[in-house]
Formats: C-alpha cells, structure tokens, sequence
C-alpha cells in the first residue's frame, strides 16, 4: 500500500452525506486524524475524473465496510492505485484555496 498524500490509517469513513437517496450514493464523509469531517465524492473506480487540485481515496468494500487503502492525488495514479489494491471505489475531494486541516496534503 502507497501512502503518498494522507495518512490514511488515521482516515475513519463517517458514512454517508445522507442516511438516504442519491446524496447518499454519491457522497461520503471521512474524518480525519483532527477529528473534522469532510465531504468526498464518490466514483467507480474506473471512472473517478482527473482533478489537478484534489486528493483521492481508493476504497476498497468489505461487506458493508469501507476501508481506505491508497491516499494521494486524483487522476491515473489514483486509478491504477485503486487496481493494484483491489479497491472498487475512489473517493475524491477537490481542496480549497486554504488549508482545511488534517485531510489537506503535507
């Protein structure tokens, strides 16, 4: 496992955005090891965009469990590391222009 952006074994998925519908599907939260949670987009893993300014999860799913095996940033290398892994999803979440904490890259 490649830990290059976050440390992921800090990483605790806070479930979804929405206990129901789309909002849920389609987004996750993740606390980081500061304790704040953050919004990530959620994709296949073969079909996460390329974001020049976002960092990326790759997730593998174990029953109803999601755990983060890969951290870095978004594009080809997240996809090939979610295909390396095993990881079935690809968390994104597009950074801001300030630094918002834990989850922000080192």
């Amino acid at each position: 496992m490649t830990r290059d952006t976050i440390g992921f074994d800090s990483l605790q998925d806070a479930g979804p955005l929405s206990a129901s519908g789309l909002l849920g599907r389609r987004f996750r939260l993740w606390r980081g090891g500061d304790g704040r949670r953050q919004v990530f987009s959620v994709y296949a893993a073969d079909e996460a965009p390329d974001y020049p300014a976002a960092i990326a999860i790759a997730v593998r799913m174990e029953g109803m469990r999601r755990i983060p095996v890969w951290t870095g940033p978004a594009g080809a290398k997240a996809r090939s590391a979610a295909m390396a892994t095993g990881a079935q999803e690809i968390h994104l979440r597009i950074l801001p222009e300030t630094d918002s904490g834990a989850l922000a890259p080192l």
